[in-house]
């Protein structure tokens, strides 16, 4: 007989009745009665998203710089698709690490870029080996215009989600989102001169991407903001959301308010 009901009557049946009870209905009736405590085991991780934000800029810039017409030829993509192959592969583990950290839009911005860098680093080395045209210099291509349109879409949406986690964040999305609709529109119609604009944004947004992670690693190891207009997300300032419930959102206290403990990072 079951002497652990729905409403968590008497839980001190005798233990013949005990044995009987599912493993569920003990723990249901006595969570009925508080006498079981739940716990929830966390773990400090050190912040993936300066990890991230960096293996996206690097990149960015020799992307971008390309794009712009800094330097290149025909050979050159024998040099870059490594660098892309294996920040993209970085970049996913920063993702897979942002889980634990729960930063949604960590996990977001770095699996979504780093499958982009992998699979562009993967089309350069096609590239290299001669068995796909090289299309870095303006010449139409309609499916890595949409490749970029797509890269745009999502770091649009991540773009709105990141005014509610710093300043850096929101700077870094708002510069990729652009430098990819430049990029994705001179692919579309083969404009170059737009595909320069492009590069151009591009290398700015691994810049301010830069600048982000430095700020946040600063931030990290010193406990106190030390670069300016990455310390504070804009709801905050706002006045729409709180967000220091766990840590003081000016000095960072050591366990509580690191990742892997707090929400986010």
């Amino acid at each position: 007989m079951n002497n652990f009901s729905a409403q968590g009557t008497n839980t001190q049946g005798n233990m013949a009745s005990l044995n009987k009870a599912s493993y569920s209905d003990v723990n249901n009736a006595a969570l009925m009665n508080g006498t079981v405590n739940s716990h929830i085991f966390l773990s400090p991780i050190a912040a993936p998203s300066i990890l991230g934000f960096i293996s996206y800029a690097i990149p960015a810039v020799i992307l971008g710089v390309r794009f712009a017409q800094w330097y290149g030829n025909s050979g050159s993509q024998i040099f870059i698709w490594p660098m892309l192959l294996m920040f993209g592969i970085i970049q996913i583990l920063c993702a897979m690490w942002s889980y634990l950290a729960r930063d949604n839009l960590a996990t977001a911005f770095n699996g979504i870029w780093g499958c982009f860098w992998l699979a562009y680093g993967v089309y350069l080395l096609f590239v290299a080996e001669g068995a796909l045209p090289l299309l870095i210099d303006g010449t139409k291509s309609d499916e890595i215009a949409i490749w970029w349109a797509v890269a745009a879409a999502v770091t649009f949406a991540l773009f709105l989600g990141s005014f509610a986690h710093s300043f850096g964040t929101v700077l870094s999305t708002a510069i990729i989102t652009v430098a990819c609709v430049f990029i994705s529109i001179a692919y579309f119609h083969g404009a170059y001169h737009i595909l320069k604009v492009g590069g151009w944004l591009l290398f700015f947004s691994g810049l301010m991407s830069f600048y982000a992670a430095s700020a946040w690693l600063l931030e990290y190891q010193y406990m106190r903001p030390i670069l300016p207009f990455n310390n504070f997300n804009l709801y905050n300032r706002m006045g729409f959301l709180n967000r220091g419930m766990l840590y003081d959102p000016v000095v960072i206290n050591r366990g509580l308010g690191e990742p892997g403990v707090m929400k986010g990072q």
